[in-house]
């Protein structure tokens, strides 16, 4: 349970160019600041591996984004569940394909976890207005 509002939470995950400030997969993304369906982003992840980011379903309670690199694609599902005011149960599953999963699935096994806990470090922690 994060002690945050769902649309806070929801917020956060929308920001695509701000999920490198906070989920460790990410170096930089580029694109749109708020995310849509059709938009997609430049994704430089972890050790400069270069790809795209997409957000393939957004919706109140549910968003999904999409990564891929080389050799590693990466399908990400965030459910929210509103808890009463100021409070929000997040889950986070994931299902990754291609090589470098295989090769990493040990190592990557933690990165929800990790991704969780940063993500409520970022929604209840005051954050400074961009222009």
């Amino acid at each position: 349970m994060i002690d945050a509002p769902l649309t806070t939470i929801r917020d956060t995950l929308l920001a695509a160019p701000e999920l490198p400030e906070w989920n460790p997969a990410f170096r930089c993304v580029t694109g749109p600041a708020c995310a849509t369906l059709d938009a997609a982003y430049e994704l430089e992840a972890i050790r400069g591996m270069r790809g795209t980011l997409t957000y393939p379903e957004i919706q109140e309670h549910r968003i999904v984004l999409s990564w891929h690199v080389p050799m590693l694609s990466e399908h990400g599902a965030w459910e929210l569940e509103e808890r009463g005011p100021g409070c929000t149960v997040v889950t986070h599953t994931v299902q990754r394909q291609g090589p470098l999963a295989i090769m990493l699935g040990h190592t990557l096994a933690t990165l929800p976890t990790l991704r969780l806990d940063r993500l409520v470090e970022r929604a209840t922690s005051p954050q400074p207005r961009r222009a």
